[in-house]
């Protein structure tokens, strides 16, 4: 699946899903559950636990 395909089944641009895959900022919440589902895993499995709780305090 391109960058392309996945930004427009999350609702991002291609430069925000390249720039979340990259390292180079971290998705909302919504988003990275979004992002989990598309993928058919769990959110966990998709971003470390760290992550999330820097995006909860965020």
């Amino acid at each position: 699946m391109s960058q392309a395909e996945v930004a427009r089944s999350v609702g991002l641009s291609r430069q925000s899903v390249n720039a979340i895959e990259n390292g180079k900022c971290q998705p909302r919440l919504v988003v990275a559950y979004r992002l989990a589902r598309l993928f058919g895993r769990p959110i966990e499995h998709v971003f470390q636990l760290e992550e999330l709780d820097r995006l909860e305090l965020e």
